[in-house]
């Protein structure tokens, strides 16, 4: 559904169109005094007193030309952050409008505290309204809406500049989120790669391809080992904007990129494999957070390495008890070929490091089902080797509703990931398995390098019924992080 956001002066007795969404948080100070809503926004305030949900009034206003009026509460008590609340509220108001077929929605947000909001309104409007339509009709019979926000006059200008910022990092992450979901047959790693290289060449970036045969020349044994037992042959490639000094990255993006991962010989069981699809979703962060940084136009120079194969079992699969030998020197004992994701995030470090000098890295992936059980779907798995870096993408995360939650990465755990017949194998055993994990890609950090290892395995994608703002389905999650992160260097 394509939207189109406006930014107007507030007079609602001068407004019209299909609904007017007005918000009463606990001290009503997000709707004046003197607003002829005022009154519904007390009503649902009130109505709400003992709910722990955001739920709303509506009704038609004698003395407004529009449609409908909706009063939504936001209950500091209730299951979520106070942003959440907006967020959600937004995309509720936006669902109450589609059902309706009212094309335009319009917030009031005329108050200093609602104009706080501004930003959470139109995330929760852009990303509450995503729907992955490629293969299935959309169930609203409207494809496209006006949103309107209704702003003080002095506050216009201010207003203007942040709601493009938004929108296009939102587009961002709905763009991500389409070819997450896109099914594994349909998006090879050589498919991640045209659809990445189109983008460089849109935003002109510099791109870097490796097919298989220079994987293999070039020492990257990893992503070849993954890759090679499948008949859509991996890949590995780099997306490079220049919008800074120098020649050197001021941060470098690795996403995970299995386009879809089986478990090879150590087989996943079938119940739910097909969410495996959605292995990728690192790299589908990675790509878009490119995306945004372009639009943008920030002024960083931002690297992307995406690492990408398609994990089969095959006569050619690579077998556990295999031994690969990295070009750091590291050598792996394979004892799962289903713990593949490190194994190619360790090129991606490598590549990184040694061709473009990269001294910060942030690498992305959907890596550990031992992090979902762990923190669940609401927090992303953060294990960092320099604390500042940890605060700040911290502090990033919760401005932008991306919640981390900081992971050890402990010597004494080291000697879990010893093999008798290499430096490590690729698993540490049943317990700290993310910790685990991290600690094996830290092997590929070099003496110097910031790095921090983001585990999305939990809060990447999801099934079941609309969580808050977000459809089932991919989530997008690191594209504002990583965006907000890399716009504060």
């Amino acid at each position: 559904m394509e939207l189109n956001f406006n930014v107007s002066v507030a007079d609602v007795t001068k407004g019209k169109g299909g609904l007017l969404v007005v918000f009463a948080d606990d001290g009503l100070k997000m709707i004046e005094r003197r607003c002829v809503c005022r009154p519904m926004a007390e009503k649902a305030l009130a109505d709400a007193k003992d709910s722990k949900v955001v739920e709303y009034v509506y009704a038609a206003h004698k003395d407004l030309k529009y449609e409908y009026v909706v009063a939504m509460p936001l209950r500091l008590e209730a299951f979520q952050s106070a942003d959440d609340q907006i967020r959600t509220a937004a995309a509720k108001a936006m669902d109450f409008a589609r059902k309706r077929n009212l094309g335009k929605v319009s917030f009031l947000l005329e108050t200093k505290k609602a104009l706080e909001a501004l930003d959470k309104v139109v995330e929760g409007v852009a990303i509450g309204a995503y729907l992955y339509t490629e293969y299935k009709d959309q169930s609203f019979a409207l494809k496209e809406m006006a949103v309107e926000l209704l702003v003080a006059k002095d506050q216009a200008a201010t207003a203007r500049k942040l709601v493009a910022q938004r929108e296009t990092v939102c587009k961002a992450v709905n763009a991500s989120r389409d070819i997450i979901n896109r099914p594994g047959s349909d998006l090879t790693p050589e498919g991640i790669a045209a659809h990445a290289k189109k983008l460089a060449n849109k935003y002109k970036m510099q791109f870097t391809l490796l097919k298989d045969a220079d994987l293999v020349k070039g020492g990257f044994v990893g992503v070849h080992a993954v890759g090679v037992g499948s008949v859509n042959p991996p890949v590995m490639f780099a997306m490079y904007y220049q919008g800074g000094r120098g020649s050197t990255p001021d941060i470098a993006l690795v996403g995970k990129g299995i386009s879809f991962d089986t478990g090879g010989i150590d087989l996943k069981p079938f119940d739910h494999m097909w969410e495996m699809k959605t292995d990728m979703a690192g790299a589908g962060a990675v790509i878009h957070v490119m995306q945004a940084v372009a639009e943008l136009g920030l002024k960083k120079n931002v690297l992307a390495i995406i690492p990408s194969a398609e994990n089969r079992p095959d006569a050619k699969a690579y077998l556990p008890g295999d031994v690969l030998r990295y070009k750091n020197g590291v050598t792996v004992e394979v004892h799962s070929t289903d713990a593949e994701g490190r194994l190619v995030l360790a090129d991606g470090l490598i590549w990184a490091q040694e061709k473009f000098k990269a001294t910060r890295i942030l690498d992305v992936a959907t890596l550990t089902g031992a992090c979902v059980r762990a923190l669940g779907a609401q927090f992303t798995g953060l294990m960092c080797n320099d604390p500042a870096l940890a605060k700040k993408l911290t502090d990033c995360g919760a401005k932008r509703g991306e919640k981390f939650w900081p992971l050890p990465l402990p010597v004494e755990y080291e000697e879990m990931l010893l093999s008798s017949v290499a430096k490590v194998k690729n698993i540490g055993g049943a317990l700290a398995g993310a910790s685990t994990a991290g600690l094996f890609l830290q092997r590929f950090i070099g003496e110097g390098v910031s790095w921090a290892h983001l585990d999305i395995a939990g809060t990447a994608s999801y099934e079941g019924r609309q969580r808050y703002y977000l459809q089932p389905g991919a989530t997008g999650v690191m594209v504002r992080t990583l965006t907000e992160f890399i716009a504060g260097l």
